[in-house]
């Protein structure tokens, strides 16, 4: 069955069928062909994969993010960015990075939060000086930000594929983000200091960083809420999904007054779409978690490793080598929906932990999203821009390697992840 499914789903993905349905017809391909069974084997095992309370937190996320986007908060956060550092030198990178790591705290997507804040910021960082080839970069890195910082849609499959805490991975995912996210700001001021560039707009004044606080605060403390509710235990990763969409409406409706009612029904849409492919992605990918398991395949893979390394932390940087090559083919999602099942009881089973692993295995997949041929977030922000491939790949290699020293410390140094989550919420 295993080697119907691989060969049919290589076939498939190089003739450009669409990955999810090319998951779905290879793994009814190899239960119909190499095991015998019931095409509506292959049903029942889709429905059993979106079949989870704790998955439902994917599409409502996905549905906050589009509400808060459609009221416009993006605009009073980067507001607030930009009084708080674009006096610095490199200060107008430094906002587009920073209302980024805030958006990304509220929506969970990294193309939601590229589309909110690139649009905004991508004009002011050309007319600053900043090249076509750096600002192509910088977004898709900035905009990555998204499924680390909590909460993320893809630490949420993780969670849903693992039945790992969610909102320890929330939490473990934050300080990482964070230490991206300076990175990329040091990035920006290199940059502008050997370009002699974007020296910084006037100077700091605290009356101007009141104001713009005071203005931006129902929309700064979103990611708060969010964040807070899951950590105290007031509601659960799931729940604070639905507090955050009402929450959002409050502030459209009632605060900003950005939204209306016919605004509603392209929120709606759009988050329809986005939600459908998770759903159906994750349905799908479990007909492959079934053939994994009926043909033992995870044994197999482990006696192999095992045969290379019995080191877990060997074993380990094995498994992310293997995700930021199979991310350069294939959609983040649908690679986790299909090798975390199998690598995951390996690792547990070698005693690493499973906390410090299912932050890195979120971290390895968003790279996959800036690398080609794939490179989702890389070709989103090429959109944005307006750059060629050519332009946006120079930059895109410092970025990839900042998040690859990021996941480097944290291997070396494990309560970077680990710490917070078990302080907040026990061990």
């Amino acid at each position: 069955m295993v080697g119907i499914a691989v060969i049919s789903l290589v076939i498939m993905l190089v003739i450009g069928v669409p990955v999810c349905f090319a998951i779905g017809l290879s793994g009814l391909l190899a239960l119909v062909l190499g095991g015998g069974e019931s095409g509506f084997m292959a049903v029942q095992q889709a429905v059993r994969g979106m079949n989870s309370f704790s998955l439902m937190a994917g599409p409502l996320f996905i549905l906050a993010g589009e509400i808060l986007g459609g009221a416009k908060l993006s605009q009073r956060i980067l507001d607030f960015c930009r009084a708080l550092i674009s006096w610095l030198r490199g200060g107008m990178g430094m906002v587009s990075v920073a209302a980024n790591m805030i958006f990304a705290g509220i929506s969970g997507s990294g193309a939601a939060t590229m589309t909110a804040v690139g649009t905004l910021t991508v004009p002011e960082l050309k007319k600053t000086g900043y090249s076509k080839s750096f600002i192509s970069a910088l977004i898709a890195g900035s905009g990555a930000l998204g499924p680390i910082i909590p909460p993320s849609t893809n630490m949420i499959v993780v969670a849903s594929l693992t039945g790992y805490s969610i909102g320890k991975i929330f939490i473990g995912g934050l300080i990482p983000g964070i230490i991206i996210g300076l990175c990329l700001m040091a990035m920006c001021f290199i940059y502008a200091k050997r370009k002699n560039i974007d020296g910084g707009e006037g100077s700091f004044e605290i009356k101007t960083l009141g104001a713009a606080f005071k203005d931006a605060f129902f929309a700064l403390l979103t990611p708060v809420i969010i964040v807070g509710g899951v950590i105290t235990g007031i509601f659960t990763a799931t729940e604070s999904g639905i507090v955050a969409c009402v929450y959002g409406l409050f502030c459209g409706f009632v605060i900003y007054r950005t939204l209306k009612l016919k605004d509603l029904a392209d929120i709606f849409k759009r988050a329809a779409s986005s939600s459908a492919m998770l759903m159906m992605l994750m349905g799908i990918s479990s007909i492959y978690s079934y053939i994994i398991a009926k043909e033992n395949l995870a044994q197999t893979i482990k006696e192999f490793m095992l045969s290379v390394s019995t080191n877990p932390t060997v074993v380990v940087l094995i498994i992310i080598v293997l995700m930021l090559i199979i991310g350069c083919f294939m959609e983040t999602l649908a690679a986790t929906a299909v090798v975390l099942p199998i690598v995951y009881p390996i690792v547990i089973s070698l005693g690493f932990d499973p906390l410090l692993f299912c932050v890195l295995f979120s971290i390895a997949t968003v790279i996959g999203a800036l690398t080609p041929p794939v490179g989702l977030y890389l070709f989103v922000s090429m959109n944005i821009v307006g750059s060629t491939f050519q332009e946006a790949i120079r930059y895109t290699v410092p970025v990839v390697l900042i998040i690859i020293a990021v996941m480097a410390l944290m291997l070396l140094y494990p309560p970077i992840v680990t710490a917070l989550p078990n302080m907040m919420i026990g061990s």
